[in-house]
């Protein structure tokens, strides 16, 4: 393998592991999105991922323009006692419609 000076070393090391989509999964509740946030981290956790990419979009075709999802995920996620980090993910990845996730 050649070294490429222009290539980050560590850019896989911030690299999601893993990624799950809420566009077109139709109109969810609280409950919807708490039922399959819970199965896909479920499945992570099951195979030792550590870093977690969640696409939720903007919320512009939300009702009023208000995001919905998103809100509710950053907060579902901060409480449990195995996610270390929750924020805002990077402008390639998807920024404002996105929440990148650390895993303990």
């Amino acid at each position: 393998m050649c070294y490429n000076p222009l290539m980050n070393k560590y850019e896989n090391l911030s690299k999601p592991q893993a990624e799950f989509d809420f566009h077109d999964k139709g109109i969810l509740s609280e409950s919807n999105i708490r039922e399959m946030t819970d199965e896909f981290l479920d499945d992570c956790r099951r195979r030792k991922l550590t870093k977690v990419l969640f696409i939720t979009g903007k919320g512009i075709h939300s009702r009023n323009g208000m995001p919905i999802i998103k809100p509710y995920l950053r907060k579902y996620l901060s409480s449990l006692d195995f996610v270390d980090r929750v924020y805002e993910g990077r402008f390639d990845r998807g920024g404002s419609g996105t929440l990148e996730v650390t895993l303990v």
